[in-house]
């Protein structure tokens, strides 16, 4: 079959291999729809390894490089392994991704994004830049009938800005600010509004995306610059840069929640005092929980609550996936929202 493997920093290739063995126990194998292409996959293509696993296998999955990419992906079931009753042939799933052990600490009390051996499909095993795919059933979670083949990839998505709010104990009635209007912060804006925010504002350097978001519902759009003017109770960064972090800082008002969803290694330039003076606090927050956060996500697009068809800039097929997708990515990020692959034979 016909896959994207990240094989080095720099070299990520369209190849033909194998396509993945029947399914096992617990497991579905998915003809997949849609995929999406993640700014965590141009970084790794870019930067890293960072998450992929190289010179050893990962624990869980038994997976190191090269690695088929592609952790935000939609699916038909083709095949079912052993155990599987809730899923059959023919349906259509959206897929959670992560891989958890289920015996630590955190697994035993729900907590499955602090699990020591943490994994993700698409960046520590096999993903869905593929014809096929192979996911534990568990994961694997039904499309409800109201949202198309080619919005259904941006559940992930819009899990991550579910779990964000979350984290940062959201009340109706409460202000919030999003920085950095890509596409996981035009989810958080939807989803503020969904689950009651009384305003919500886009702290955004680029004015076309200040603009997608007031036609997304935000009540107002500002430059990084004026956002000390916002002053609102949480703040969710999802720009992943330092000047991102101090502006989530500087938007907040006395006791308000900062939550950091983005990721980037460089220090920041925070005084104490401006935290411990206002009793302000930081939380950070990574992806998101498939029976809550994903299961709410799904539910939001289902019901219309979030529009996901506004943030998708690009459909290619897989063939173009480096050339049409991560090269752009990284040379027109301004140009480009969400760019979704389409695997051949996908139906």
């Amino acid at each position: 079959m016909l896959a994207v493997r990240w094989h080095a920093r720099g070299d990520v290739r369209v190849e033909e291999v194998p396509p993945p063995p029947p399914p096992g126990p617990g497991e579905v194998q998915l003809r997949v729809s849609w995929c999406g292409i993640c700014g965590t996959d141009v970084e790794e293509w870019q930067s890293g390894p960072t998450f992929i696993p190289v010179d050893a296998p990962h624990p869980l999955t038994g997976a190191r490089a090269p690695v088929i990419l592609g952790h935000e992906f939609t699916g038909l079931v083709v095949a079912a392994g052993d155990g599987v009753t809730e899923l059959v042939p023919g349906q259509r799933v959206a897929v959670d991704t992560f891989v958890y052990c289920g015996a630590c600490h955190w697994c035993r009390r729900g907590e499955f994004t602090r699990c020591p051996a943490l994994g993700v499909l698409g960046l520590h095993g096999d993903g869905g830049l593929a014809e096929l795919c192979n996911a534990p059933a568990r994961m694997c979670l039904p499309v409800p009938d109201t949202v198309a083949d080619d919005e259904a990839p941006l559940v992930e998505t819009l899990a991550v800005a579910v779990r964000a709010l979350r984290r940062g104990g959201l009340r109706p009635g409460e202000r919030v600010a999003v920085v950095g209007a890509g596409a996981v912060g035009l989810m958080v804006l939807q989803a503020a509004r969904a689950f009651g925010a009384d305003t919500v504002a886009v702290i955004e350097p680029l004015p076309a995306r200040r603009d997608l978001g007031c036609r997304l519902g935000a009540d107002r759009a500002v430059r990084p610059d004026d956002a000390a003017a916002l002053q609102v109770d949480v703040t969710v960064e999802c720009a992943g840069s330092p000047p991102a972090v101090e502006a989530a800082i500087r938007a907040l008002r006395s006791g308000g929640r900062a939550v950091l969803l983005g990721i980037d290694s460089r220090p920041v330039s925070i005084l104490p005092m401006d935290l411990v003076g206002t009793e302000k606090s930081i939380i950070g927050s990574l992806s998101h929980v498939w029976d809550e956060d994903f299961r709410i996500a799904l539910g939001l697009m289902g019901r219309g609550a979030v529009q996901a068809a506004p943030l998708v800039t690009d459909r290619i097929p897989l063939t173009a996936a480096v050339t049409g997708g991560l090269e752009l990515l990284r040379d027109e990020p301004a140009s480009h929202l969400k760019i979704l692959v389409r695997p051949p034979g996908a139906r």
